[in-house]
């Protein structure tokens, strides 16, 4: 009896252990961190965005922001920017200054369970592609000059948002996409064995399940790389060479499925994941810009 009794003590606590870590897990990948530092970010670039907000389809407020361009350099078109994970659009001001004085109108936003925007769990797109949609109807209202080309600037999380959007999106002409996302499954995967000596992948089917139930979407279904069929944009792929949060395999994977000359890429070695966003050199940085610069010209000026 005593057998038994401990047998079942065993069981239920290897039940609850395991029931906790994949919560934690399921948490850890749809409840971002939330930055409060967008005074800062303002300070950091120098300039005063424009506020606006934006209704989601599920009510959920979106926070956002007009950077004009430049006035002393001819408008080029308009850029949109999208956010890592636990990141914020106040972040992307740095790169949206830089844009600006290329000639770019730079649009950002807080995605949702983001910043000072509405909701609690991600889906990497499945609801997100929407909310871009209507960010970005919203921010060409507010254009009131000539439109010229658009362009997107993303970065990890973000990227996988700005692929899944850019069928809807037949006038994005060029995309820079920093530590970019072809497949959130392979992500996960990858993640469950290079941490913990692999002893986290076989949980990934109680993940998967409870990032279904909790979060409402099945992180197997999100597949930025099935996007690039229904998008003639051209790609510049930038990429850490050390990255251990998005392997370099999944950029590797999206310029396999690139159309010919649709994709670039651009692998950094020795550089971590998130030194692509805030470390990312002089060369690349002044490199990716122009990449945009260039596609945003008539073709016979190119």
């Amino acid at each position: 009896m005593n057998r038994i009794l401990l047998h079942n003590i065993a069981l239920a606590t290897a039940l609850l252990s395991n029931s906790c870590i994949t919560r934690r897990a399921t948490d850890f990948l749809t409840i971002p961190n939330r930055a409060v530092d967008g005074a800062h970010w303002e300070k950091e670039a120098g300039v005063h965005p424009q506020r606006f907000t934006v209704v989601a389809s599920d009510g959920i407020q979106l926070s956002c922001l007009i950077l004009e361009a430049n006035p002393a350099v001819k408008k080029r078109g308009t850029a949109y920017l999208f956010h890592g994970l636990g990141n914020s659009k106040e972040q992307m001001l740095p790169t949206a200054r830089r844009l600006s004085d290329a000639g770019f109108r730079c649009v950002a936003w807080d995605s949702r369970g983001h910043g000072k925007s509405g909701g609690v769990r991600i889906s990497y797109g499945i609801r997100e592609v929407d909310d871009a949609r209507r960010v970005i109807a919203e921010g060409r209202k507010r254009d009131h000059g000539r439109r010229g080309t658009e362009v997107i600037w993303a970065y990890s999380m973000g990227t996988a948002v700005a692929l899944q959007t850019l069928p809807y999106l037949p006038e994005v002409k060029a995309a820079v996409l920093l530590a970019p996302i072809a497949d959130l499954g392979g992500v996960i995967r990858y993640q469950a064995s290079a941490n913990y000596h692999g002893s986290l992948t076989p949980l990934l089917p109680l993940v998967r399940a409870d990032i279904r139930s909790t979060a409402g979407f099945d992180p197997n279904q999100v597949r930025p790389v099935d996007a690039l069929r229904l998008t003639k944009c051209k790609l510049l792929l930038v990429h850490g060479g050390q990255d251990r949060v998005i392997p370099p395999s999944q950029s590797q994977k999206l310029l396999d499925a690139s159309a010919p000359g649709q994709s670039r890429r651009v692998l950094i070695p020795g550089f971590l994941h998130h030194q692509v966003m805030w470390e990312l050199p002089e060369k690349t940085q002044a490199e990716a810009v122009q990449f945009l610069v260039d596609e945003s010209k008539p073709r016979w000026l190119r």
